[in-house]
């Protein structure tokens, strides 16, 4: 991943120093579990666990020569070791026995990672829906004005399903707690043994599969990975809509932009959303990843080796990029601008028009046809628009309205507390 888009935390998860210190921990585990199970003295384990070091720089001049990073790595181990230990250093393991309780470790520790800034996130979403439960804002759908809504009750939407992307990584991080120290296909040959595997992982924090084969089949990890797009997708949205309400002829709510940015090279006046366009191009490297992830769920047999390159990048460029949306998105929310005058405009622009439902109720409820009422409604929204007078004066001119609807019925439909009058319930969903 390009540093532009990295954040120092995924960066030290994710760095080869840490996966090699990954490797080490579980190597140490099956050496500290055979050692209380009686299969090598407690001595040998103990100096290992001691002794044990490894050079990123040493195992990458190895790694050239032999073409094998994880036998590098145990070369470059046991060239600190003297001989009667060195045999026992990842004596029976096959390297995916290695490697994938540590991939587990470092799954396990980026999904901490995400969470915790996505606890900020859906908080701070929380904190800003509360502030506007009540300011009164137009809806719309399919890009045209709906009817009348809060800004507080937009921010409320975000912040549920922020806080449901909780629920669906934690499930997904729950499935690589499952892991392997099995053999190289599943089997436990030669030294190896369930029990050794149980009390091994068990050190780490770990539990065994019930059946694996040479590797751990690649659903579990496409559901990390699938979590990772949604939570993407999720945040995409937001930032979407933020950039939606930031145009000129709307301007509800703006990204922060400070007093010495620029937005743009040839026009000194733009105030580019280039923050949340960013997000949104990011969501689809994430999404993308989440694709190669499905198609490295096939094997040959026990494994084959396609996944592999695959995972060196997308493992970490999406917790990279999950991260560092996480991040951004919450100083977008901590700095975000809140235009009510311009809310208040956009919400009277269309002249009263989004009352239409509530004059054609009324209508059927005075005894005119479903058709009619609707067509009537209609009909004077649409002269509203095109003569631009108010949605109340073209009704008033119908003789079809006036017959069925006093002014004082009709002025009575020109309130948006009516229709807002269960917003203080749906927030009170949300303790």
């Amino acid at each position: 991943m390009i540093e532009r888009y990295c954040t120092n935390t995924m960066t030290e998860i994710w760095s080869e120093h840490n996966k090699y210190a990954a490797w080490l921990r579980v190597e140490v585990a099956v050496l500290d579990a055979k050692a209380k199970m009686g299969i090598i003295p407690k001595h040998a384990a103990d100096q290992i666990a001691m002794l044990a070091k490894f050079s990123v720089k040493r195992i990458n001049e190895i790694d050239k020569e032999i073409h094998h990073d994880l036998l590098a790595f145990v070369q470059n181990v046991q060239e600190g070791l003297d001989g009667d230990l060195r045999r026992h250093f990842h004596a029976d393991l096959t390297s995916y026995d290695t490697e994938e309780p540590a991939t587990s470790i470092l799954m396990i520790e980026a999904i901490s990672t995400v969470l915790k800034s996505l606890a900020a996130l859906t908080a701070k979403t929380l904190e800003i829906a509360r502030r506007y439960q009540g300011l009164t804002r137009i809806e719309s759908t399919h890009g045209q004005h709906a009817e009348p809504s809060t800004l507080g009750l937009m921010f409320l939407w975000w912040h549920d399903r922020l806080a449901g992307q909780k629920e669906f990584l934690s499930l997904a991080g729950e499935q690589m707690l499952y892991t392997k120290i099995s053999g190289a296909v599943g089997t436990y040959a030669g030294g190896l043994s369930p029990e050794l595997e149980e009390r091994s992982l068990s050190l780490l924090g770990l539990k065994p599969a019930k059946i694996s084969g040479q590797i751990i089949l690649r659903d579990r990890h496409a559901h990390v990975m699938n979590a990772l797009a949604v939570l993407a997708g999720v945040m995409e949205n937001i930032s979407l809509n933020i950039r939606l309400l930031g145009q000129t002829q709307i301007c509800e709510i703006q990204e922060p932009f400070g007093r010495s940015q620029k937005g743009s090279s040839r026009m000194p006046h733009k105030k580019n959303t280039a923050l949340t366009e960013n997000l949104c191009g990011l969501a689809r490297v994430v999404r993308h990843n989440a694709g190669i992830a499905l198609e490295n769920i096939p094997t040959w047999g026990g494994r084959d080796i396609s996944q592999s390159s695959a995972e060196r990048i997308i493992f970490a460029d999406s917790f990279q990029l999950t991260h560092f949306m996480l991040e951004r998105l919450a100083k977008v929310m901590a700095g975000l601008v809140v235009n009510e005058k311009n809310i208040q405009r956009n919400l009277e622009f269309t002249r009263g028009i989004i009352f239409s439902p509530d004059v054609k109720e009324a209508l059927m409820a005075k005894g005119m046809d479903p058709e009619t009422a609707y067509r009537v409604a209609q009909e004077a929204a649409f002269e509203a628009i095109e003569r631009g007078i108010y949605y109340f004066d073209a009704l008033f001119q119908k003789m079809a309205v006036t017959d069925l609807l006093t002014p004082a019925e009709l002025a009575n439909i020109f309130n948006y507390q009516n229709k807002l009058r269960h917003v203080g319930g749906i927030f009170a969903r949300f303790k």
